[in-house]
């Protein structure tokens, strides 16, 4: 038996579970869920899930949802004392980063994505989209001093915290927004495109319409 990840590839959250795998090169099959492929309402990935969500991990027969809780569980039984860090001050602070992305960054950045991607042209609200993008700004400069000095989140390597806000980057820097200068960001965000889990896994076109989107999804499977 090996992993098995259910969820499409290009899920936000399934992208961050999947970057995680990838750098600690595990051994895994993927099986497309939810969008255009279907198959949430099933009873067998009810049985998995109730919340029909993705992404779901059946880890040998150990059964876990929700793409953070995956994220903490493989990195520490597969990647200790590497993407999770061995010092438990370094793990809370990995975890810090990570809670920070999800309350913070996801709901203002997303937004920005749902609206340039995900909505018909005509439908669009720009000046929501110009609100959301300066907040993100904002919100980036507290990353932006965390990474003073540093080449990743917490130090010198990479850790599970780097892992939500460094995926969010591909599509941060690709949508056509403005963006203040976060030199430190840009020098992290040169750094993970260097890696090859995240060119595989981060860094997927989506289009610029909500067809695109969909055609991208499917040739993507």
């Amino acid at each position: 038996m090996m992993l098995e990840i259910y969820g499409r590839k290009n899920s936000n959250q399934v992208i961050n579970v999947m970057w995680a795998v990838g750098e600690m090169g595990l051994e895994h099959m993927r099986h497309n869920v939810t969008g255009s492929f279907g198959g949430e309402d099933t009873e067998a990935f009810g049985k998995m899930n109730p919340n029909r969500l993705v992404p779901v991990i059946d880890d040998n027969g150990f059964v876990l949802w929700e793409s953070y809780a995956i994220i903490r569980y493989l990195t520490r039984r597969y990647g200790y004392d590497s993407l999770w860090p061995g010092d438990p001050q370094q793990a809370a602070i990995a975890d810090q980063w990570m809670e920070w992305t999800n309350s913070l960054v996801m709901p203002t950045f997303f937004p920005i994505f749902w609206q340039l991607v995900r909505t018909p042209k005509d439908q669009r609200d720009y000046d929501k989209v110009a609100e959301m993008a300066n907040a993100t700004g904002q919100l980036l400069q507290i990353a932006e001093k965390q990474l003073e000095g540093k080449t990743y989140i917490t130090g010198d390597s990479l850790t599970f915290g780097d892992i939500p806000l460094g995926a969010l980057m591909f599509k941060y820097y690709t949508l056509d927004i403005e963006r203040p200068s976060l030199p430190n960001i840009e020098a992290w965000y040169a750094r993970l495109q260097e890696r090859q889990a995240y060119q595989e896994h981060c860094m997927g076109a989506f289009g610029t319409s909500p067809e695109e989107w969909l055609a991208l999804e499917k040739a993507g499977a």
